[in-house]
C-alpha cells in the first residue's frame, strides 16, 4: 500500500543493515560496501517492482481505497511512490549503519522495528481509525463492485469473517505472488549476512530456520501485536473519555494515528530491554543481541569483550 510502503521500505533497509552489522562495523565506509550495493539492488529490482505491480493491479486497495482507478492517480504520486520505495530503504540502511558504527545495539534494532511498527499502525489504525477496514476490502472482488465505504471491509464484530474472506480474494492472491518473489531474496540476504558475520567472529552461526522464525516472530508477534494494542488503547480512550479539542474529524483522526504510533514506540522500546524484553529474547540469534557462543566453547562475553573486539554493552553478536 502506498501509505504503508514508506515505512516497510525503511524496515527492510534497516533490517538488512542490522543483519550485516558485524561486517559494517569493520568497514571504513558502510555506504561504499557491497552490503549497501546489494541492498540497493534488492530494493530497486525486487522490492519496488512488487509495489508497482500491486498499484497497477489493485489501485484502490494499494491506495487504501483512496483512488478509484490507476488513471485517477496523479503521475507525480506514482513517480514518488517508485522513488520512495528505494530511497526510504536506503535511508533506513544508512541510519542503521550509523547506529552500528556507534555500537547502539538497542537503537539499531529499534530502527528497523520502527519501520514495521509504522507499517502496522497505518494498516490497523489508519488516519481515521479504519485502517483494517480499508485493508480488508477488495473492490475487484466482482465486476462493478462499489467503492469502499466505512464498514465495507470489516467491522469489529465481523473482523474474523472478513479475514477469512480476504484469504480467498484476488488481492491476497496477488500478495502471495509478490511474497514468492520478494521473500526468498530478502531471507537469503538476511540469513547469509548474519551467519557470515558470526562465523567470521569465530562463533556458532544459528540455523537459517531459527533466524527466519525469530525474525518473523518479532515482526508479527511483537511489531504487529504492539500496533494492535496501541490502536485498541487509542480507540478505547477516544470512546470512553472523549475530549473536545476543537478540531475537525480529519485532524482528530491524524492525532489518533500519531498517538497510536507514539504509544507503540514506547512499548516497542520496552520489548527490547535486555534480559527480559520479548523482542530481545526473540532476537537473541541476530547481531545486536547478547554475546555469541564461541566455537572454542564458552560465552563470547566471558572476557569482557563482544564478538567484534569492543567492550561489552555495545552492538554485539547474538547467541
Amino acid at each position: 500500500m502506498v501509505q504503508v510502503d514508506v515505512f516497510w521500505a525503511w524496515g527492510l533497509g534497516a533490517s538488512l543493515a542490522m543483519a550485516a552489522g558485524p561486517q559494517l562495523q569493520k568497514t571504513a565506509s558502510p555506504l561504499d560496501s557491497r552490503y549497501f550495493s546489494q541492498t540497493l539492488l534488492f530494493l530497486a529490482l525486487v522490492w519496488a517492482p512488487t509495489g508497482m505491480y500491486l498499484l497497477l493491479r489493485h489501485p484502490s486497495w494499494e491506495t487504501m481505497q483512496v483512488a478509484e482507478s490507476f488513471m485517477a492517480l496523479p503521475p507525480l504520486l506514482v513517480l514518488a511512490f517508485g522513488i520512495t520505495n528505494v530511497s526510504q530503504g536506503a535511508l533506513g540502511f544508512a541510519v542503521g549503519a550509523w547506529l552500528i558504527r556507534r555500537r547502539r545495539a538497542r537503537a539499531t534494532h529499534l530502527n528497523w522495528m520502527v519501520g514495521y511498527l509504522g507499517m502496522f499502525v497505518v494498516l490497523v489504525h489508519g488516519w481515521d481509525g479504519l485502517g483494517y477496514d480499508r485493508f480488508l476490502y477488495d473492490r475487484g472482488a466482482w465486476p462493478g463492485a462499489p467503492a469502499w465505504t466505512p464498514g465495507a471491509g470489516a467491522t469489529p464484530s465481523t473482523l474474523l469473517q472478513a479475514l477469512l474472506g480476504f484469504l480467498g480474494s484476488g488481492v491476497n492472491r496477488s500478495l502471495l505472488a509478490c511474497g514468492l518473489f520478494l521473500l526468498p531474496a530478502y531471507f537469503f540476504l538476511m540469513v547469509r549476512w548474519a551467519q557470515a558475520g558470526q562465523r567470521e567472529a569465530g562463533s556458532i552461526a544459528p540455523s537459517p530456520a531459527r533466524l527466519i522464525a525469530t525474525l518473523l516472530g518479532t515482526v508479527f508477534g511483537v511489531c504487529l501485536g504492539v500496533a494492535v494494542l496501541a490502536s485498541v488503547v487509542v480507540r478505547g480512550v477516544a470512546r470512553w473519555w472523549p475530549l473536545d479539542l476543537g478540531i475537525g474529524p480529519d485532524a482528530a483522526g491524524l492525532l489518533g494515528l500519531v498517538s497510536a504510533f507514539a504509544l507503540g514506540l514506547a512499548v516497542l522500546w520496552w520489548t527490547l530491554h535486555s534480559g527480559w524484553g520479548p523482542a530481545a529474547r526473540l532476537l537473541a540469534p541476530w547481531p545486536g543481541s547478547a554475546p555469541a557462543r564461541r566455537l572454542t566453547g564458552g560465552s563470547g562475553g566471558d572476557g569482557g569483550h563482544d564478538a567484534w573486539g569492543g567492550r561489552r554493552g555495545g552492538f554485539e553478536l547474538g547467541k
